[in-house]
């Protein structure tokens, strides 16, 4: 957007563009930047939308496994001149049910990642990692029905501002979930834990949509990498704030000189 608020029934804007989207997608693609190998568990239609989604994350190198449905889920984006975003997802019309034989994207994992869109999959895929001793990362970006159950079984719960606001800060999510590990993302405000807290980087943003996806993406690689909380936390703060900066994940050789 030029300006915000719009003043008028039709608005001009600066520039548009089609991107990768949805928070496991994003994470997948960042994942495959920095120099992992990526398998998504994901849901797509069987429309252009669909089509033009599986083909971004086959050229970003991500393998994916698909449950296919009849609408892709697609979210209008206005970014507004400070770099700060407003999402309008349609979610689409998709099933439910992961396809038979997905668990075979677990073979040679070093950790997974699950967010709150796709709940039946996700705790499955939580259950089956719980079962190979892998970490478990859940993307708790809101509170809904469904993610105390989600939660239980995960070993790392980074939460959004938002949710941390509801529940009382990192204290409140880390009483309330005694068995994971919790930090708690606040935007340019950085990354909080109980152990410690980093600011986020000082870069000058060009669009925001997504850095949440980016930062937890690269924090379930450094779990993967054997890195640590705290070093994973490291990676992931400045993988999202080289997105946030470029508008798109960074690879590996930008994001280690900053660490």
């Amino acid at each position: 957007m030029e300006a915000w608020p719009p003043l008028a029934s039709r608005t001009p804007v600066r520039s548009y563009r089609e991107a990768l989207g949805g928070p496991a997608a994003v994470a997948a693609w960042a994942v495959a930047r920095l120099g992992g190998e990526a398998h998504l568990l994901s849901r797509r239609g069987h429309d252009p939308a669909g089509e033009r989604l599986e083909t971004l994350l086959k050229q970003a190198g991500v393998r994916a496994v698909w449950s296919l449905g009849e609408e892709t889920a697609v979210s209008g984006v206005l970014v507004l001149p400070s770099g700060e975003r407003y999402i309008f997802a349609y979610p689409g019309r998709l099933p439910l049910q992961p396809p038979p034989g997905w668990q075979g994207l677990l073979q040679g994992a070093g950790a997974v990642l699950v967010d709150l869109r796709w709940p039946q999959a996700a705790l499955g895929v939580l259950r089956e990692a719980k079962l190979r001793g892998l970490p478990r990362v859940l993307d708790l970006d809101r509170w809904a029905e469904g993610v105390r159950e989600l939660a239980s079984e995960a070993s790392h719960i980074v939460a959004s501002a938002e949710v941390g606001s509801l529940l009382g800060g990192i204290r409140g999510l880390a009483s309330r979930f005694p068995q994971a590990f919790v930090a708690l993302t606040q935007g340019e405000e950085g990354v909080v834990w109980e152990g410690g807290r980093l600011p986020a980087l000082g870069v000058c943003p060009k669009d925001t949509t997504g850095a949440g996806d980016v930062f937890h993406g690269a924090f379930a690689l450094g779990l993967a990498w054997g890195l640590g909380e705290e070093g994973s936390l490291r990676l992931a703060n400045v993988a999202a704030g080289l997105h946030v900066q470029k508008g798109e994940p960074p690879v590996w050789e930008e994001v280690k000189g900053w660490l």
